[in-house]
């Protein structure tokens, strides 16, 4: 989803965690874009912007999403969050996308699933490989936990965010799940 079709003005906040500088942007419909730790501000400022690229303004504000600020930093201070399901917006994304984004979130915090049992539980039981594709276009991951996604024997795969599976280990220990030599035991 490199060229989505936006509204003309987009809000950001970019927030400091125990693991490295985030980001969300978002619009009056919703948020659109997660960026997991950068090492710097404007990293971050940078990849929103790549991202967010079609609209014509992205203006800072922190009050806009306070809520998800907050929860962002709790979850990277190790606590239990939960974000609302009304706060994202997928426009612009197919059903089938949608239907996977969607089923994701479905995953609790603590908790693992295969690509297999996310197509059976999104209705599409053949299409665990076509979901591995999803979750690498996930707009917003943590927000749509897609780190909670692994393979059908128990092995962490693919992370699209900077840091890669060293990042989805972290989050995913910081949640109380146990890894033996990257694999969930």
């Amino acid at each position: 989803m490199n060229n989505p079709n936006f509204n003309n003005v987009f809000y950001y906040s970019i927030v400091k965690t125990a693991l490295g500088w985030i980001g969300i942007a978002g619009n009056e419909e919703g948020l659109r874009r997660c960026v997991l730790p950068e090492n710097t501000r404007e990293s971050v400022l940078l990849e929103l912007n790549r991202y967010l690229q079609p609209c014509q303004k992205l203006i800072q504000a922190d009050d806009q999403f306070f809520s998800v600020v907050i929860r962002i930093k709790e979850y990277f201070d190790g606590k239990v969050v939960q974000f609302d399901k009304d706060i994202i917006n997928l426009e612009g994304y197919t059903s089938f996308q949608r239907d996977i984004l969607l089923t994701t979130r479905e995953i609790p915090y603590g908790a693992t699933k295969t690509y297999k049992w996310l197509a059976e539980q999104s209705g599409y039981p053949k299409a665990y490989r076509a979901v591995g594709g999803v979750m690498r276009i996930n707009p917003l991951p943590l927000i749509i936990p897609c780190h909670r996604v692994i393979g059908s024997y128990g092995k962490l795969t693919g992370f699209s965010a900077t840091g890669g599976l060293e990042l989805k280990r972290k989050m995913l220990e910081s949640e109380g799940v146990f890894l033996k030599k990257s694999r969930i035991n």
